[in-house]
């Protein structure tokens, strides 16, 4: 009887989704990285649509794509210990978020006031409201409310997509980027 309900209770947890299976979400590893068009929302180029992967051309960068209608508490850690941990590597790495909206004129107001809490030091917030869920060649995938893509600013090298997450999955991503700084 024991074993049936521990066999029982294996089949429901997995069906439930704890068991935490990977989302697909972003450009596949060793692609080169797709153009990226947004307008910057906080930075030296705020206010300008920027192609954020001609910018970033040949330096390290994190791209974290976040779902507005998604962003919380926990997305906002992630992104500071995100910006925490590029800033300690100092190595010309950057953070760009972008925001996808279907909303432009609110998220331009909102995210110079997420800038202005968080305080970012290596980071760009932006937004790309053509398509809520992002451009095309990134391969979004709109169960992911944040997918991060690191990338040597030629090609990807890691992708993450999470519908959950904290500044505990930081550390993750910061290996990668420690890596691929050697």
């Amino acid at each position: 009887m024991m074993l049936r309900n521990l066999i029982f209770l294996v089949a429901v947890l997995a069906m439930s989704g704890f068991a935490r299976a990977a989302i697909d979400s972003g450009p596949a590893v060793g692609s080169d990285l797709p153009g990226l068009k947004a307008e910057a929302a906080t930075g030296d180029d705020a206010g300008k649509k920027i192609t954020f992967t001609t910018v970033r051309k040949a330096k390290p960068t994190v791209y974290v794509f976040v779902r507005a209608d998604r962003f919380d508490r926990p997305i906002a850690r992630y992104l500071k210990a995100l910006d925490q941990a590029v800033v300690a590597l100092a190595k010309d790495t950057h953070v760009v978020a972008v925001w996808l909206t279907e909303d432009a004129e609110k998220t331009r107001a909102y995210l110079p006031k997420v800038q202005q809490s968080m305080k970012f030091e290596a980071t760009t917030l932006a937004f790309y409201a053509e398509d809520k869920l992002g451009p095309n060649a990134w391969a979004l995938n709109d169960r992911a409310f944040v997918t991060t893509v690191v990338s040597d600013g030629v090609k990807v090298t890691a992708r993450f997509a999470e519908q959950s997450l904290n500044e505990t999955n930081v550390p993750e991503v910061a290996a990668v980027l420690k890596l691929l700084l050697k």
